[in-house]
């Protein structure tokens, strides 16, 4: 899935989530209520329906970026990862008391406050990151038949960051994504963010030790992936 995508979709989670919020303080906080609770009930457990399953299903394209870069995640990613396992625990220790321990309804309120600012703060670290810094713009996709004219190592190449690096960069725009922008990379004086030269070996350094936020591929690239890649990217 794409970025924007599931930044989307996370948008429209947190937007779900916030309105079960609202209805479940309405429902419990409240003398006076314009709805009756019978109504609120099944509002709250429609919008908590309707988190829970966005909340299952980013989880998957975001488990499957997981798999993909490896060992390769930035510390951010970590954090995302970490707050997110840590919110699908107290959301399901809610769903639990509600369903099966009602003796424990009285901590209902507040593990669902803290399920809302879970998915916020797991919200701001992915999709409101995204919005903030990667959302503007978008580059031109490849021409038809491009990659029928590559050689063998460059469409190795081409491949490879297709799967470990645009994510994060675009191929064909200097528009910073989450990193920046990597056309014609090998052309400039000096690379992004690092200021080092823009030379092959630089580039090998940096996916090796990377400057900056950037996940190290030491593990997860061999050296003719790294070769490989260095050669898609001087056709840039």
């Amino acid at each position: 899935m794409a970025l924007l995508s599931k930044s989307i979709l996370a948008t429209v989670f947190l937007a779900a989530g916030l309105v079960a919020v609202i209805l479940m303080l309405a429902l419990m906080g409240r003398a006076e209520r314009k709805m009756s609770p019978v109504v609120l009930r099944r509002l709250h457990k429609i919008f908590g329906g309707i988190f829970l399953v966005l909340l299952l299903v980013i989880s998957y394209f975001c488990l499957a970026y997981v798999k993909m870069a490896g060992e390769g995640l930035s510390v951010r990613a970590v954090f995302h990862g970490v707050l997110a396992l840590t919110l699908f625990i107290v959301l399901v220790l809610k769903i639990a008391i509600v369903r099966f321990y009602r003796e424990f309804m009285r901590f209902v309120p507040s593990l669902g406050l803290a399920v809302f600012v879970l998915a916020f703060v797991v919200y701001t670290t992915s999709a409101g990151y995204f919005f903030l810094v990667g959302a503007g713009g978008q580059p031109t996709p490849p021409q038809e038949g491009a990659a029928s004219r590559l050689s063998p190592e460059v469409e190795n190449g081409r491949m490879l960051f297709a799967r470990k690096c645009s994510y994060c960069h675009y191929a064909d725009s200097d528009q910073g994504k989450l990193g920046p922008g990597l056309r014609e990379v090998l052309t400039r004086e000096t690379l992004p963010q690092s200021g080092r030269p823009a030379t092959p070996e630089n580039i090998r350094q940096q996916l090796i030790n990377p400057f900056g936020n950037m996940p190290s591929f030491r593990a997860s690239l061999t050296e003719k992936e790294i070769d490989e890649l260095i050669a898609y990217l001087s056709t840039l």
